[in-house]
C-alpha cells in the first residue's frame, strides 16, 4: 500500500493517468516542495511526512455527541474554549495547532503552488464550451476529477481557517484565528464562492508577518471555511452539465496514488480500494461543508436578497463551542443537505456508477444528525426552512415539512436510512454497503440530544443489538441474523467507546437516582466489555474521559455525592487509565453540592484540599483548583440553608479575592462566584432559626454589602452578570420577611441605574414578588402602577402576570382571588397563553379563603382544556395539592374523605406522580379536621410516604414539615397510644437525619409536639417522659447538633405537662425549668427566654400542688413570683387572676395575711378589667370577709 506523502498533485500525462510515486517525489524536489520529506533509500518509495500532522478520513470525524456532557457538566460555567481544544488536540483526526511542529516555508510555499494551479485549472475547466462537435478528452476528465477530490478534501487541509499553524500551506497563525473566531474579518467574503458562482479571489492572512506572494494575498486578508467546498460544489454541476459521470468522473481507483487510503476508515482499508467508493467526492464536499458544524468555520456567503436582510445569518461560527447552532451552523446544513441531495439523484440516475455505499449512508445520517439538532431549536428551524425554501423550488426536492423540519421527522428519516441499508447490505452482503459502527452512532448521537420521550429506551435498544453483534462475532466469528425481540435491534456493527458515550449522555440527560444507577451499570459493562476485547480490535470500547464525566454528571444530577467520590477514587487509583481531568474533579463537587447530606461542605472542603495537594506535587498538576471549583464548593455551603453556610461561603470568596490579589489567576473571583456567596444569604432570608444575634446584620443587608464589595473592587467583574446579582438581591429582599422589605426592594431598584445596570423584567419582578409579603392595601396599587410601568419599558411575559395574580392572592382581602381569577380570563386577551402556573395561582387564591368549590372547578377546567388539547393547562402536583389546601381550610365535615380521593385519582392518572408536596398537604388536612383518630390517619400516611422512598421513590421523601403536623396531630389526639407514637416519629427522624437525610432534622415545633403529647395523655411518666426530651434537647445544644434545642415553646409543653400531672413537688420542678429558661436567655439564645405562658402556667402548676407544708410555701412563693412578673406586663389574662387566687386559698393558711393577699390581688383585676365570674368566685374562697366587704 502506499503511504501518504506531502505532494503537491503532479502535472497530468497526455494520455490522463496519474504519475508513479516516485515521479511525483521527482517533480515535488524540482518544485521546492518539503525537502525534509524527500524519499531516503529509493526512488520508487515514498516516506511519510513529518509535518502532515492532519490524518483526516473521508467523513472527517465521528460525530462525538457525548462530548457536549464536557461542557455541561460545568454547571455554574466553564471556559468551554479550553475545553474544546482540549477535545481537539486529543482526537486522531485533527490537532488545534497547539502541539504540532511548525510548518517550513518550503511546505507553505509548495501548498500554495498548488493552489495558484488548481485555481487556474478549474478556471479552464468552467471556460471550456462543450458542442455535439466538441467532446471532452479522457484528460479533460481525468483533471476534472483531480480538481473535484483536491477543493473537496485537500484544499481545507491547507487553507481552511479552522485549522491554524497545523494547516500546511496556510499561513493562518494562532492570532489570526482568534481573530477569526472572534468575527473581527467582517462579512467581506470572497466574491462568488457560490455553486453557481463566479470566480474567486484568494487570500489568506499572514503569520508572524509572512506574506503569501502578492499575487495570492489580498491587502484584507479573509478566506471562507466553506470556499473549497464551494469551488468543488462548481466542478461538479459543471461536469454534471456535460454528462461526465458515465466517462469516469467517479471513478476513483485510477487516483490512488493521488488520494491515500487513509480517507477510508480504519475498518475498510485492508485490501480495499478506491473504486469501492464512488461516492467519495460527494461525500467529501458534504463533510467540508460541515465544518462549521463540528470544528468552528466561516459559512458560506450572505444569504438573503441583495439589501442583505439576511446578513445576520453570515456569522462566523466559533471553535468554543461546536455543537452551537449558530446561523453559520444552519448554512453549512443547508449547503450540504443540497449535495446529499444531488447525491442521490446521481444514484438514482446512474446506479451502475454510483449506488449507495457505506461512506455515503454515513454521511447522509450525519446530515439528517446536524437537521434534528437544528429541527430542535424553534428560531433556527425557521431560518432552515427559510434558506431551504429556494433550492427545494430550483430543484424539485419532494420531501413532507413533518419529515424534514420536525425532529421526531428527522429521526424516522434516520431510521428508514438505517433500516434500508441493512437490507440491502443482508440481501447483497457487498462489502461496498457494509454496516458501520459510525451509522449507528449517528443515529444514537441523534437520540441522546432529542430529548424526546422513549429516546432512553431506543438508544438502549440499538446499543444492545450492537452488543450482540460483537458477542456473536466474539464467540462464533460469524454475523448473527436474529430479528429484534423488543429490548434489543438487530444491528449489524460491534460498538464502540462513542456508542457507549451516547447512551451514557441520554441518561445524564434524564436527572433522577434511577438514571444515574443505570449509568453506574453500562460503566461496569462497558468495562467489561473493553477486558473481554482482544487486543488490536477495530472496536475500542475503553472508557474515556467523556465516559467518566457523563455518569460522574449522571450522579452529580442525582446528588449521589459518595457514589461519585467512589468513581473518582477509581480513577485516581487505576494506573494507565484515564488521567481524572479538572473538570471531572468539579463534577463531584457538583455532586456535592447537589446532595442533601449535612456533611455536603466539609466534604467539598477535603476535595478541593486533595486537589491542591495532588497538583501542588506534581501527581496531576492540570487539577489545581479554579474558580470554578472555589464557585461550586461555595454554592455547596450556600445550599445547606443555614447561616453557618453563608458565612463560610462568603469567607471562601474573600479567601479567593485574597489569593488572587497574590498573583493566583486561576481563582479570580467573577460575577458567578461572587452570585453564590451572595445566594447564601437568599437562601437563609426570612428564615426564623437563621436571623443571627442581635447585633449582626440581617442577611439581605450581608447579600448587599457583597454587591458594594463586587463594586468597589478592581476585578472587573460588576459588568458580566450584573443584572442577575441585583435581581439575587431583591430576591433576598422580598424573602426576608420583615418590615419595610418591600420599600427596600424599590430603593435597591432605583439605584439599579446609578451602577449602569438597565432593570429587566426579573427585576421588577422580583420587587413585586416584595410585595406580596405586605399586608397593607396600598402595596396592590402600587404593584399595579408597577406592572403599567413595566408595559411601557420593558417586555413582560407570563410570568409577570403571575406575579400580580399573587399579589391579588396573598393582599388583596376577599375579593383578591376574584381579581387573581380576572387577570387570568385577561391573559388571552393581552396576546398571552395561560398555563398550568397561571390556574395553580388562582386555584391557590381561592384556597386561602376556603373556598374549595371555585378551587375545584378551575381544576375541572385545566383537565378539560388538556384533554382538548391545550398540554400547557395540564394540571401539576401542585394543581391537586392547592385544592387539597383548600379542602383542610374550608371545614367541611366531607373535607378529608375529599381530600383522599383527589389522592386516588393523582395515584391512577398517568401524566402526574404523587410526591412529597401532595401527600404533606392530605396529612395537614387531615390534622386541621381534627377528626376521629386523625393521629393514627395522619402516621399511616407518613409511613406511606417513608416506605415508598425506600422502595427508590425520590419524589416523595418525607420531611421536618411532614413529620411536624403528624407530632401535632399526636399532640392534639386522646388517642391512648398518641405519645408513644410521638416519641417513635422523633426518634424516626433522628436516625434518618444521622443516616445522611438533611431534610428529616428535627426542630422545635416537632419536640414540643411530643412533649405536649404526652402532657395531654394523663399517663403517669408524663413528666418524667416530657423532662427527658428537654434534657436531650439541652444536649443537642451543647453538642452542636443540627436538632432544635429547646425554645419557650418546648418548655411552656413540658410545665403544661408537670401542671396536669399528680407530681409531688411541682413547684420545685418547675423552678428548675424556669432557672434553665432564664440561664438559656443568659448565654444568648433569646428564643428561651420566659415568656408569659411560662409565668401563667407556672402559677396553673402551683395551684394544683399537694404536698406538706414545705411544699406548698414554695409553690406559693414561685407563684407570688410569677404574678408580679406577670403584672409588669400590660397583657395578662383573667385565668391567670384566677388560678392565683387558687394558689391563695389552697398554700396560705385562714387569716389576716391571707385575706390582705386576696383582697391586693381583687383590687388590681379590677382595676385592670381583668375579673370575670370564675375569678370572682375564687376570690370568695379565698377571702370571704373581703368579699362580703367589696362585692
Amino acid at each position: 500500500m502506499l503511504r501518504r506523502g506531502c505532494a503537491a498533485v503532479a502535472r497530468l500525462p497526455r494520455g490522463g493517468r496519474m504519475a508513479s510515486a516516485g515521479r511525483l517525489d521527482q517533480r515535488r524536489l524540482k518544485r521546492g516542495a518539503c525537502t525534509s520529506c524527500a524519499p531516503r533509500a529509493g526512488a520508487g518509495r515514498t516516506r511519510d511526512c513529518r509535518h502532515d500532522t492532519l490524518r483526516a478520513t473521508a467523513t472527517m470525524h465521528r460525530p462525538r455527541p457525548a462530548v457536549i456532557f464536557a461542557i455541561s457538566t460545568l454547571q455554574l460555567h466553564s471556559n468551554t474554549r479550553e475545553v474544546h481544544r482540549r477535545y481537539l488536540s486529543s482526537s486522531p483526526n485533527f490537532n488545534s495547532g497547539h502541539s504540532v511542529k511548525p510548518v517550513s516555508e518550503a511546505q507553505r510555499r509548495s501548498a500554495a503552488l498548488e493552489l495558484e494551479r488548481m485555481t487556474k485549472s478549474t478556471a479552464r475547466l468552467l471556460d471550456i464550451n462543450i458542442t455535439k462537435d466538441n467532446e471532452l478528452s479522457a484528460a479533460v476528465v481525468n483533471e476534472a476529477r483531480v480538481a473535484l477530490h483536491y477543493w473537496a478534501r485537500r484544499w481545507y487541509m491547507h487553507f481552511h481557517p479552522g485549522f491554524g499553524r497545523a494547516a500546511k500551506g496556510s499561513a493562518l497563525s494562532l492570532a489570526a484565528l482568534r481573530r477569526w473566531e472572534d468575527g473581527n474579518y467582517g462579512n467581506s467574503h470572497l466574491k462568488g464562492g457560490g455553486a453557481s458562482g463566479g470566480g474567486a479571489s484568494l487570500g489568506v492572512a499572514g503569520a508572524k508577518g509572512e506574506e503569501f506572494p502578492s499575487d495570492l494575498s489580498n491587502s484584507e486578508p479573509m478566506m471562507s471555511g466553506d470556499y473549497g467546498a464551494k469551488q468543488a460544489e462548481r466542478i461538479l454541476d459543471w461536469a454534471l452539465s456535460h454528462n461526465l459521470v458515465s466517462r469516469g468522473l467517479f471513478d476513483n481507483s485510477a487516483d490512488e496514488d493521488y488520494i491515500p487510503l487513509n480517507y477510508i476508515p480504519r475498518e475498510y482499508r485492508e485490501g480495499g480500494s478506491l473504486g469501492l467508493f464512488p461516492n467519495l467526492a460527494c461525500v467529501n464536499i458534504m463533510d467540508t461543508y460541515l465544518l462549521p458544524t463540528a470544528y468552528g468555520g466561516v459559512g458560506g456567503d450572505t444569504v438573503g436578497d441583495e439589501s442583505g436582510s439576511n446578513a445576520a445569518i453570515n456569522d462566523h461560527a466559533t471553535l468554543a463551542k461546536h455543537f452551537a447552532v449558530t446561523p453559520s451552523y444552519v448554512r453549512a446544513v443547508v449547503d450540504a443537505s443540497r449535495v446529499m441531495r444531488k447525491m442521490k439523484r446521481l444514484q438514482t440516475d446512474f446506479p451502475d456508477v454510483l449506488s449507495p455505499d457505506t461512506l455515503s449512508v454515513k454521511a447522509e445520517l450525519n446530515v439528517w444528525t446536524k437537521r434534528a439538532i437544528i429541527c430542535s431549536d424553534g428560531d433556527a428551524k425557521e431560518v432552515l426552512k427559510s434558506m431551504e425554501s429556494e433550492d427545494i423550488v430550483a430543484a424539485g426536492w419532494e420531501l413532507r415539512e413533518d419529515e424534514a423540519y420536525t425532529l421526531q421527522g428527522c429521526l424516522d428519516r434516520m431510521e428508514s436510512l438505517l433500516a434500508a441499508a441493512e437490507e440491502r447490505y443482508l440481501c447483497t452482503k457487498d462489502k461496498r454497503i457494509r454496516p458501520s459502527v459510525d451509522w449507528y452512532n449517528h443515529l444514537l448521537g441523534a437520540l441522546a440530544r432529542s430529548q424526546l420521550p422513549g429516546a432512553l429506551e431506543d438508544a438502549t435498544r440499538i446499543l444492545r443489538g450492537m452488543e450482540a453483534h460483537a458477542d456473536n462475532l466474539l464467540e462464533n466469528g460469524a454475523h448473527d441474523d436474529r430479528s429484534d425481540d423488543g429490548s434489543t435491534r438487530q444491528c449489524h456493527a460491534s460498538p464502540d467507546t462513542v456508542s457507549y458515550n451516547s447512551v451514557l449522555f441520554c441518561l445524564a440527560s434524564h436527572a433522577g437516582k434511577t438514571s444515574a444507577k443505570e449509568a453506574e451499570a453500562l460503566l461496569q459493562r462497558m468495562t467489561e466489555r473493553h477486558r473481554r476485547t482482544p487486543a488490536g480490535s477495530v472496536s475500542n470500547v475503553a472508557p474515556d474521559e467523556v465516559t467518566y464525566g457523563a455518569v460522574l454528571h449522571a450522579l452529580a444530577q442525582a446528588g449521589m455525592a459518595r457514589e461519585a467520590e467512589q468513581v473518582l477514587e477509581s480513577l485516581e487509583e487505576a494506573s494507565g487509565t484515564v488521567m481524572p481531568s479538572l473538570t471531572i474533579y468539579n463534577t463531584v463537587l457538583n455532586a456535592w453540592a447537589n446532595c442533601r447530606n449535612r456533611q455536603a461542605p466539609q466534604r467539598a472542603e477535603a476535595l478541593l484540599q486533595r486537589m491542591q495537594t495532588l497538583s501542588a506535587t506534581g501527581r496531576n498538576p492540570a487539577i489545581e483548583p479554579d474558580g470554578v471549583s472555589i464557585s461550586t464548593a461555595i454554592s455547596c455551603h450556600a445550599r445547606t440553608r443555614t447561616r453557618r453556610g453563608a458565612e463560610r461561603g462568603e469567607e471562601m470568596l474573600l479567601e479567593a479575592i485574597k489569593r488572587y490579589g497574590e498573583g493566583n489567576s486561576r481563582v479570580k473571583p467573577d460575577a458567578i462566584m461572587f452570585n453564590c456567596a451572595i445566594t447564601g444569604w437568599t437562601n437563609i432570608s426570612g428564615v426564623e432559626s437563621e436571623r443571627g444575634g442581635s447585633g449582626d446584620a440581617i442577611p439581605a443587608e450581608r447579600a448587599e454589602r457583597l454587591l458594594h464589595k463586587m463594586k468597589d473592587s478592581e476585578l472587573g467583574v460588576l459588568a458580566v452578570f450584573h443584572a442577575q446579582t441585583f435581581n439575587i438581591i431583591l430576591d433576598c429582599w422580598a424573602n426576608s420577611g420583615i418590615e419595610g422589605a418591600a420599600e427596600r426592594s424599590l430603593a435597591l431598584l432605583k439605584e439599579m441605574p446609578d451602577y449602569g445596570v438597565t432593570p429587566d423584567e426579573i427585576s421588577y419582578n422580583s420587587a413585586l414578588h416584595a410585595m406580596t409579603k405586605e399586608s397593607d392595601p396600598k402595596w396592590v396599587h402600587r404593584a399595579e402602577d408597577m406592572f403599567d410601568e413595566m408595559k411601557q419599558t420593558v417586555t413582560i411575559s407570563q410570568i409577570t402576570y403571575h406575579v400580580l395574580m399573587n399579589i391579588y392572592g396573598k393582599c388583596a382581602g376577599e375579593e383578591g382571588a376574584r381579581k387573581a381569577e380576572e387577570l387570568l380570563r385577561s391573559m388571552e386577551k393581552d396576546g398571552f397563553s395561560a398555563s398550568d402556573i397561571s390556574y395553580n395561582i388562582c386555584i391557590d387564591a381561592y384556597a386561602r379563603r376556603g373556598n374549595y368549590q371555585k378551587a375545584e372547578g378551575l381544576l375541572e377546567e385545566m383537565i378539560s382544556l388538556s384533554q382538548r388539547g391545550r398540554t400547557e393547562c395540564r394540571p401539576s402536583i401542585h394543581s391537586f395539592a392547592s385544592v387539597i389546601n383548600a379542602l383542610a381550610k374550608s371545614g367541611d365535615v366531607d373535607a378529608v374523605p375529599r381530600a383522599e380521593e383527589v389522592v386516588r385519582r393523582v395515584e391512577e392518572l398517568e401524566y402526574v406522580s404523587p410526591n412529597s408536596i401532595l401527600y404533606n398537604s392530605l396529612i395537614d388536612c387531615i390534622v386541621k379536621s381534627r377528626c376521629e383518630n386523625s393521629a393514627s390517619r395522619a402516621d399511616d400516611i407518613l409511613l406511606k410516604m417513608e416506605q415508598m422512598h425506600q422502595a427508590g421513590n425520590s419524589d416523595v421523601c418525607p420531611n421536618s414539615y411532614a413529620y411536624s403536623m403528624v407530632l401535632t396531630s399526636c399532640a392534639r389526639s386522646a388517642e391512648p397510644d398518641a405519645p408513644k407514637r410521638a416519641e417513635r416519629i422523633l426518634a424516626n427522624m433522628e436516625r434518618l437525619y444521622a443516616d445522611g437525610s438533611s431534610d428529616a432534622a428535627a426542630n422545635s415545633r416537632c419536640y414540643s409536639a411530643a412533649i405536649s403529647a404526652w402532657a395531654r395523655s394523663n399517663s403517669p411518666d408524663a413528666v418524667e417522659r416530657a423532662l427527658a426530651l428537654i434534657d436531650r434537647m439541652e444536649e443537642n445544644g451543647r453538642d452542636g447538633s443540627p436538632h432544635s434545642k429547646p425554645n419557650a415553646h418546648c418548655y411552656n409543653a413540658a410545665l403544661n405537662a408537670i401542671a396536669k400531672s399528680q407530681q409531688p413537688g411541682k413547684a420545685r420542678i418547675c423552678r428548675d425549668i424556669l432557672d434553665r429558661m432564664t440561664a438559656a436567655k443568659g448565654d444568648g439564645f433569646l428564643e428561651a427566654a420566659p415568656s408569659q405562658v411560662t409565668y401563667s402556667t407556672i402559677i396553673n402548676a402551683c395551684a394544683y400542688t399537694h404536698g406538706d407544708d414545705e411544699d406548698r410555701k414554695e409553690a406559693f412563693d414561685l407563684a407570688r413570683t410569677s404574678f408580679q412578673k406577670l403584672l409588669e406586663s400590660k397583657d395578662i389574662s383573667s385565668a391567670t387572676f384566677t388560678n392565683f387566687f387558687l394558689v391563695i386559698s389552697r398554700h396560705l393558711k385562714h387569716g389576716l395575711m391571707r385575706d390582705q393577699f386576696a383582697e391586693a390581688v381583687f383590687l388590681e383585676g379590677r382595676k385592670r378589667g381583668k375579673l370575670d365570674r370564675q375569678a370572682v368566685n375564687c376570690f370568695r374562697k379565698a377571702s370571704p370577709s373581703a368579699a362580703n366587704r367589696l362585692l
